[in-house]
């Protein structure tokens, strides 16, 4: 588990990391919802 752990992180940090997409709270309290419900909504 550990050596496929390292293996993702790996690929993730070549892939320049995880997109911020849909994950930038700025972006969300300035009301763009990227065709998704907002899931501080309750």
């Amino acid at each position: 588990m550990t050596w496929n752990l390292m293996h993702l992180a790996r690929m993730i940090r070549d892939a320049g990391g995880i997109p911020a997409h849909g994950n930038q709270r700025s972006k969300w309290d300035a009301g763009c919802r990227f065709d998704h419900p907002n899931p501080e909504y309750r």
